[in-house]
């Protein structure tokens, strides 16, 4: 009988599943390898739209017991998405276009604790 053969999570992603550029400001993220491929949910949301980070691992393309990571190589406006999750991919298929020119959204700030409102743990002050 042979060994079982585990997943193996690829390091280092080569530089052709980064993403071919347009010549435009948007950039068309490919598959690395042929496989069945797994959207994962971007970084935040903000007015409807899907943003990604800069290094972000965006979907992922499942061989077997590899596993090939799609990473977004700069932070961008997810454009369109090309390929239902769960279906099958060639190398090199186009799976997401991103949008590098939409200006990113500003990062949530939480409030101060005086402009809060009272959650169940924090106690409320009564005044008599």
């Amino acid at each position: 009988m042979g060994r079982p053969i585990g997943r193996i999570r690829q390091q280092d992603v080569p530089a052709s599943s980064q993403g071919e550029s347009l010549g435009l400001a948007i950039r068309m993220v490919v598959s690395p390898s042929g496989g069945r491929l797994r959207l994962l949910p971007p970084s935040r949301f903000h007015d409807g739209e899907e943003w990604v980070s800069a290094g972000q691992t965006i979907a992922i393309v499942e061989n077997g017991p590899v596993i090939h990571e799609v990473r977004a190589q700069h932070e961008a406006r997810v454009a369109g998405v090309l390929v239902r999750d769960g279906e099958p991919v060639a190398p090199g298929q186009p799976l997401v276009w991103l949008d590098e020119t939409a200006v990113p959204p500003p990062e949530p700030v939480a409030a101060p604790a005086a402009e809060r409102e009272p959650t169940e743990r924090e106690p409320t002050e009564v005044r008599t």
